[in-house]
This record gives C-alpha cells, sequence and structure tokens, in this order.
C-alpha cells in the first residue's frame, strides 16, 4: 500500500469526529486548573537539586504550589527541595515540589512548581498566611 493510499484511510469517519484547529481556545483551557488560591509574594527560597543550591524570587505562591519570576528554569519534571520562611513567622517551611512548566518564549525566565509534600505542619501555616492576607 502506498503512502497516499493510506492517508486516504483516515481514522475519523464524521466531521464531529475532526480536532478542532486550536485546542487551546477551548473552554477547558480558557479557565482556571487550579485547585488552590494563590497570592502575590515576593518572597526569597532556598531551592536545593541534588548538591546544588540556589535562591529564587517568588512571584506567587499557594497550597499547591509556587512560581518564580525571572528564574533561569529547571527542565520540567525537576524534583527540588523548597526552604522558605513566611513574612511573620518564625519556623522554615520545607517543601518537595516538581517543576511543572517552564518559562515561555516571550517571557524565558519563571518556572512554576508543584508541591510534592510539605514536612509538618508547613501546609496548614501556608494556608493560615494566605487566609489572613
Amino acid at each position: 500500500m502506498k503512502a497516499q493510499d493510506r492517508r486516504k484511510l483516515s481514522r475519523r469517519k464524521s466531521a464531529a469526529d475532526a480536532v478542532k484547529a486550536d485546542r487551546r481556545s477551548s473552554e477547558r483551557r480558557l479557565t482556571e486548573r487550579r485547585l488552590d488560591g494563590r497570592v502575590p509574594l515576593e518572597l526569597w527560597m532556598e531551592e536545593v537539586v541534588g548538591e546544588e543550591v540556589y535562591f529564587r524570587r517568588t512571584g506567587n505562591v499557594g497550597i499547591g504550589g509556587v512560581y518564580f519570576d525571572n528564574a533561569i528554569p529547571h527542565e520540567t519534571g525537576t524534583e527540588v527541595t523548597l526552604k522558605f520562611t513566611l513574612p511573620g513567622d518564625r519556623e522554615m517551611v520545607v517543601a518537595r515540589g516538581k517543576v511543572i512548566n517552564k518559562a515561555t518564549k516571550q517571557n524565558p525566565l519563571g518556572m512554576r512548581v508543584r508541591f510534592i509534600k510539605i514536612e509538618g505542619d508547613g501546609k496548614t501555616r501556608i494556608r493560615t498566611f494566605i487566609d489572613g492576607l
């Protein structure tokens, strides 16, 4: 069978099965997908990746994760340990996280990290801080 013949045997049987030309314009992509709230917060965090230590400035923080402004991003899927102290708090929050996406061509600096595990009562302290704003 020639390549041209295979193309004619489309798996899509009707126009209803056709893929939209622009998937990003779908309703799912236009709505907020985060489960937890976030707040803009400029805060320095210590980030540990293997043996390397970085200091990063946040753009916003939420119970589910953090966005780093103007940061040279790690590859998507990289696991990191974050250590930080919230304003008005004395105890350090220690959280494991995973890079879920990084900057775009329009803004090449920045990355989002989703928290995987927050040690101790760190999650409660983050929630209390956010609720207090």
